[in-house]
């Protein structure tokens, strides 16, 4: 938005009569609000034309922060930086790491220093969320000790790899008191479009929209243009004199210097203002007035990246006989400026137009010469390609090679992708190897970056053009990464399996195939086992030369997959990837060994120890910034609470692993699943209508398993809400279709047996319920486990009891009562009592029955699962009622607390994160236990002095 400036939301600090500034006091008011310390993060674009006096404004707002004790750290973006990764970022943080970096965890510190190339690169080539998670921890810990103001000067030019980091760090740090002020240049009545707007798009998009500030300068009128020439340079204009000097410069205030340096240097001659048609040309013609020399020197500071005297002074030995005193020259000429060490030209304008103002065969000199002296080899490819006529040149490729290499090593992805993509475009043909090899390279960074669409395209050439039948293997695979987790596009298994044809007889690409062949599982769990225990032979034949990578990646394969078949977790199988995994580059987190230890532990009943190691590598996930980890964790801690039987906490949990994955356009199918569960059992049936059919749509395109899952929620919902038979028959795909892909362990299947098993009991279809029990007790050694093993005795019991036999299902429910209590999942244990006293009533066993459907009743109640709520007092009024001695659970003591402090049953269910059928089903229960009829009875039982005759628990 553009803001009026009485609509900046911030107070004011500084007083305008402190500054110099000529015709911008409101402008100066808008800065003012801006350093308001109150309020957390904000931020103010300031943005015109050139020469309209942006980064006048912008320093005076850096100097009124200094001087109201703000730490202020700066950038100010140059047209020759922009390619060159974090150089924005060396100046905003290069004082400030020395300073407090001490203070960062290990590895956020060594990203910085790796970025800002204080440090070598490690083994593997640092991510863009390692760079921006670490940027957030020092800002975070700078604002630790006062306000922090970031300034960025000419946004639109500095690059993207800061841009990124910055905005990761700012979009997380809403409360701290840091705000941004950037200067930006537009062109006409439009901000500059494409890569430059951007930025600016990117920046502020990091913070909430009411918290963004637009100041667009306008022209100064003829009394101001007039006080600022005369201030300045001490030419006093009149009359006609000024009313031409302001029409024709449109009120700019640096064309109205630049006009009245020239009358200092030239006069008036015929008392004529010398005002040329544009901007540009008033420019080059103060350029056209320096000796060769200075000019030179102008011309290396605008192209090279803010060089040092020292670097400059080489770059001048060739064309000055004495660097130094050329360089003093051009400072003394106000064309070329020193700041902390390093050389700018005094504006961008200057440096713009002197290389524009160069033939393009001396352009390409200059840049080739440049290139010779520079050792970053991202500033060396890039000079080379400018320097170059635009042909193929293997050289030129080569260098590109290198800097892509560099750039990925320090975290610009962006960058190293489009140097990457670059040395591809400059790989003659004759050499199709090389070429191919860098497709290959430029279409995995564009993957990482998260530019599928090129990334697919430049992949398929890679395919196209390959001419040996290893780099076709290696763009194969690739191709099948791009489809399969991105595209969604179905040919990705025909592209795996020709890949591994390709592979030939090189073992490791081989393997590499095999390894992802059984990560993407196309056939199942067993094929999967097949595929990853054959690409581990083979990399055993590699022994110590195997790559360690795609060790660990087939070995956690292969764990995944016996897992799904019901082998459990395998602790020597998990040491060994995080052996493998320790001798290679680190992984992203999603990949490493502990994340898949510490989210499987709740697939092996480890319930507590899961809920811990998730909350621990969540810890990690935050600290790292890497929010596609964290969006899976959440959803893992869902999960884990719906088994637990803390359903306010799993649906919170789901609800925000939702929002993550869809802030950062991840699919969050699993969660939708986790939650749609969770309705179903908390009775939200309108939830599960509302959201999972079209979940359900999108799954069927591609996501198998996660249609599964999806069924199975829908069906547990259709069951719940009564409509068993279409339970039955969502339930029966749900079963069909994960079976089919060898997931027998039912902790991987959503656990929808209980669900199942219940709906085909209650349609008559026993045989098939039996089926389903001997598959549940003969599908590998976790079907033993206590919550497998009571629901199939629950299941086989409810059978019986349908066929008539009730000794045996009273003695089948029994057992599983006692071996549900060794279970960890609450809801489990209560569907076995609720099925225990059905059959006791049935036996007229109304004692026994009484007291087990009220236990039952008692669980559902504390966990909050509604159906299941009604569904046991259902029972119990069949038996008489609850008997007289009943006492209020936790949950429903919590409700009735609420219900006397005088909130409705809306308010108490939104306090507690549970549906309102939740609050009326435990209210009900509330006004049974303690014999009242009303709200009024309650709310006086609860507040009377003492309570006779009730246990209230």
């Amino acid at each position: 938005m553009v803001a009026t400036l009485g609509r900046i939301p911030w107070g004011l600090l500084v007083s305008v009569g402190e500054f110099g500034l000529v015709g911008r006091q409101a402008e100066l008011l808008a800065v003012d609000a801006l350093l308001d310390v109150g309020g957390g993060s904000g931020a103010l674009f300031v943005e015109g034309e050139a020469g309209i006096g942006k980064s006048t404004v912008w320093g005076h707002g850096v100097a009124a922060a200094m001087r109201a004790g703000w730490r202020v750290l700066t950038s100010r973006g140059s047209q020759t930086e922009t390619g060159y990764s974090f150089a924005g970022l060396t100046d905003l943080f290069d004082l400030v790491l020395a300073e407090v970096g001490r203070d960062l965890r290990p590895p956020q510190r060594e990203a910085l220093e790796v970025a800002l190339l204080r440090g070598p690169p490690g083994a593997a080539p640092l991510g863009e969320r390692e760079v921006g998670a670490a940027s957030l921890a020092l800002l975070r810990r700078l604002a630790e000790d006062g306000p922090v103001l970031l300034a960025l000067d000419d946004v639109q030019w500095i690059d993207h790899a800061t841009i990124d980091a910055i905005a990761f760090a700012l979009r997380r740090l809403p409360t701290e008191p840091i705000r941004l002020l950037a200067a930006r240049r537009i062109t006409g009545a439009a901000v500059m479009v494409g890569a430059a707007a951007d930025r600016s798009t990117v920046l502020g998009a990091a913070f909430a929209a009411e918290r963004v500030g637009v100041l667009r300068l306008g022209a100064l009128d003829g009394a101001a243009i007039g006080r600022l020439v005369e201030t300045r340079l001490g030419v006093q204009l009149a009359g006609r004199d000024l009313t031409q000097l302001v029409e024709r410069t449109n009120g700019n205030p640096f064309w109205a210097l630049e006009i009245g340096s020239a009358i200092t240097r030239h006069g008036m001659p015929d008392g004529q203002l010398p005002v040329p048609e544009s901007l540009s040309a008033l420019v080059a013609g103060r350029l056209a007035e320096l000796t060769p020399e200075v000019r030179e020197a102008l011309l290396v500071c605008s192209a090279l990246s803010a060089p040092s005297i020292e670097q400059a002074s080489t770059a001048l030995v060739d064309v000055a006989d004495n660097p130094a005193r050329v360089l003093d020259a051009a400072m003394t000429a106000g064309v070329v400026q020193l700041a902390v060490g390093q050389l700018h030209p005094a504006h961008p304008l200057l440096g713009s137009i002197a290389l524009d103002g160069l033939p393009p065969g001396a352009r390409q000199r200059l840049y080739r010469r440049l290139a010779a002296i520079v050792s970053d080899p991202e500033q060396h490819a890039r000079l080379l390609v400018l320097g170059a006529g635009g042909e193929p040149d293997a050289d030129v490729a080569t260098a590109l090679d290198a800097g892509a290499a560099a750039a990925h090593s320090r975290g610009a992805i962006n960058a190293a992708a489009k140097l990457a993509e670059h040395a591809a475009a400059m790989t003659p043909r004759v050499r199709a190897e090389d070429r191919a090899r860098r497709l290959i390279v430029a279409g995995e960074l564009l993957f990482a970056r998260g530019d599928v669409p090129n990334a697919h395209q430049t992949a398929e050439q890679a395919l196209a053009e390959s001419p040996t039948s290893s780099l076709r293997c290696r763009a194969g695979l690739l191709l099948t990464s791009i489809e399969y987790w991105a595209d969604g596009a179905t040919g990705w298994m025909e592209h795996t399996e020709q890949a591994l044809r390709d592979a030939g007889d090189d073992i490791e690409l081989q393997a590499r195939a095999h390894a992802l062949i059984a990560d993407l599982a196309p056939d199942g769990a067993t094929n999967a086992e097949f595929h990853a225990q054959r690409a581990l032979e083979l990399l055993a034949e590699r022994g110590a030369a195997a790559d360690q990578r795609t060790v660990a990646h087939a070995t956690l394969t292969l764990q995944m997959a016996q897992l799904a078949l019901g082998g459990g977790l395998d602790e020597d199988l998990l040491r060994r990837a995080g052996a493998a995994e320790a001798r290679a580059p680190r992984p992203p987190m999603v990949d490493r060994t502990e994340n898949y230890r510490g989210c499987w532990l709740k697939n092996v009943d480890e319930l507590d120890g899961a809920l811990a190691a998730v909350h621990m590598l969540m810890d990690v996930a935050n600290a790292e910034g890497d929010e596609t980890a964290l969006s899976n964790l959440v959803m893992n801690v869902a999960l884990i609470q719906l088994w637990s039987g803390d359903y306010p906490a799993g649906i919170e949990a789901a609800e925000e692993a939702i929002r993550i994955g869809e802030d950062i356009n991840i699919l969050a199918d699993t969660a939708y699943f986790v939650r749609g569960q969770l309705a179903a059992y908390t009775g939200d049936f309108d939830w599960v209508h509302k959201h999972l059919p079209a979940r359900l749509t999108l799954a069927k395109q591609g996501n198998v398993r996660g249609a599964g899952y999806c069924l199975a929620a829908i069906g547990a919902a259709q069951l719940l809400d009564g409509d068993a038979v279409s339970a039955a028959g969502t339930l029966r795909q749900a079963y069909d279709t994960l079976l089919a892909l060898d997931i027998r362990e039912p902790s991987c299947r959503l656990r929808l047996e209980s669900d199942f098993g219940q709906a085909l009991i209650t349609i008559g279809e026993l045989d098939e319920a039996a089926a389903l029990v001997t598959e549940l007790r003969t599908f590998g050694p976790r079907s033993s486990a206590p919550t497998t093993r009571g629901i199939a005795l629950r299941i086989e019991g409810m059978v019986e009891g349908a066929r008539g036999d009730l000794d045996r299902a009273t003695e089948l429910l029994e057992e599983a009562d006692r071996v549900h209590e060794q279970s960890p999942i609450p809801l489990e244990r209560g569907r076995t009592l609720l099925a225990l006293g059905q059959l006791f009533r049935r036996r007229r066993a109304k004692g026994h029955a009484g007291t087990t459907l009220q236990a039952a009743l008692d669980c559902f109640t504390a966990l909050g699962a509604t159906p299941f709520i009604a569904l046991a007092e259902a029972e119990l009024a069949r038996t008489g009622g609850a008997p007289k001695d009943a006492t209020l659970t936790t949950a429903e003591q919590r409700v009735a607390d609420l219900v006397a402090s005088g909130l409705s049953n809306k308010d108490i269910a939104a306090r507690l994160f549970v549906s309102v059928r939740t609050i009326d089903s435990q209210l009900t229960a509330v006004y049974r236990k303690l014999g009242v009829r009303s709200r009024i009875e309650l709310t006086r039982q609860l507040t009377r002095p003492r309570n006779a005759g009730k246990t209230i628990g």
